[in-house]
């Protein structure tokens, strides 16, 4: 009697942990499931495609002078920094001359902040010369990217960015001493601007090089907090005065979390630097490529946390937006330039270190170079053209530079 009772317990319970289990089942069948695509509107329009190749307008007729403020912008993304490098190196071979004696002001998030730091940090042997070159951190990414970015297994990666970042920072922390050393923002060679955001304060912040508090913020201490990207690189903390932080220290991960594109903020930055009767102003703009990543309604559907990761970044680190916006607002003589090669299919993603990947990003960004030769002969022109004696003077750090090495 004993053992029957045993037996219909026993088949009892199988029978509710199955109908439980094919319940569970069935509602992660049915949530995965994506409602039916509802009938198209009769006027539905169809939106125009997002622009990604050279836009400028051309003047009309012969400038005796250029532009008296002139601002560069370079946007982020990881090992696609690589992209903006490798047209830097070519603005620079045309010109002459170095990058940041062509601008006024350089603005850099993520990846951008670290070529607009590097293109502005001072040779140690003569505080008014460049320590590098466009083209020496065109090597930079080519040597570095998968030392920073070491190429392990795909899901061994996707598992430690769970519980933790992706990759040590230790690699990235060592070759940014190299590159910065103990020099200081203020020391920039001409008006640079950071963004961070602080996560114990919750505010967004914007690094700038002069009449602000933070030119004595080490650069690579900047540059490690603006390309901290959550759950690649862990975030980074430093100590800061305490006019900059009651608290005497800033907590920041990447900038690009809300300006990726730093161009608005450059722009209106920008059009403070001169005080004078001739405001006139242009915006050079450099993307990383464009690598636009695209989703399924139905695979995206019954997504979790670990699904949209990527996803979210992806979607945050991208605002083609702000490239009509900009356009609309300089629209004019030679006002604005925005350089951005299509880098194709698959879509690059920042930390894909591959030499195969490196290599097709050189390859698309010299084909997108010849391609637009004309733009970037204008672009040229436009930048070696002198200021007018009716530019104003432009507003710099407080910091004295010496004659001779930095020291």
């Amino acid at each position: 009697m004993g053992w029957r009772i045993w037996r219909w317990t026993w088949r009892l319970s199988a029978t509710v942990v199955l109908v439980f289990c094919g319940g569970v089942a069935a509602w992660l069948f049915a949530l995965g499931r994506p409602p039916a695509v509802p009938p198209i509107p009769a006027d539905a329009g169809r939106l125009p495609e997002p622009e990604y190749s050279v836009t400028w307008v051309p003047g009309i007729g012969p400038r005796q002078y250029g532009h008296c403020t002139r601002i560069l912008s370079i946007d982020g993304g990881g090992v696609r920094g690589l992209v903006p490098a490798l047209i830097l190196a070519e603005i620079e071979r045309r010109l002459g001359k170095p990058i940041y004696a062509q601008f006024d002001l350089i603005a850099g998030a993520s990846t951008g902040a670290l070529l607009a730091l590097g293109l502005t940090r001072p040779s140690d042997a003569d505080a008014r010369r460049p320590s590098f070159t466009a083209q020496s951190l065109v090597q930079f990414y080519r040597d570095q990217s998968q030392q920073i970015f070491p190429n392990s297994w795909p899901l061994l990666r996707a598992l430690r960015r769970v519980f933790r970042s992706a990759y040590d920072p230790s690699a990235i922390d060592r070759e940014l001493d190299k590159i910065f050393g103990d020099v200081r923002l203020k020391e920039a060679l001409t008006n640079v601007l950071v963004p961070a955001y602080e996560i114990e304060d919750g505010r967004r912040l914007w690094f700038s090089s002069y009449s602000t508090p933070y030119g004595d913020v080490l650069m690579r201490d900047l540059a490690r907090g603006a390309t901290a990207a959550p759950t690649y690189l862990q975030p980074t903390r430093f100590a800061v005065q305490r006019r900059v932080s009651a608290k005497g220290y800033v907590s920041l991960v990447d900038g690009a979390l809300f300006a990726n594109n730093p161009a608005p903020e450059a722009l209106a930055r920008g059009r403070k630097l001169r005080a004078g009767s001739d405001a006139s102003l242009m915006l050079v703009s450099i993307g990383t490529g464009a690598s636009p990543q695209h989703y399924q309604f139905a695979d995206v559907w019954s997504w979790g946390t670990l699904g949209w990761i990527d996803a979210l970044l992806s979607i945050a680190f991208s605002d083609p937006a702000i490239h009509e916006e900009m356009r609309r607002a300089l629209e004019g003589n030679n006002n604005y330039f925005r350089l951005q090669p299509e880098l194709g299919n698959p879509p690059v993603d920042i930390d894909d270190s591959r030499p195969a990947t490196l290599q097709r990003m050189e390859q698309r960004t010299q084909e997108y170079i010849r391609a637009h030769a004309d733009a970037f002969e204008t672009l040229a022109r436009t930048l070696e053209l002198p200021r007018s004696p009716q530019c104003g003077p432009k507003v710099g750090p407080d910091y004295e530079r010496p004659t001779g090495p930095r020291h």
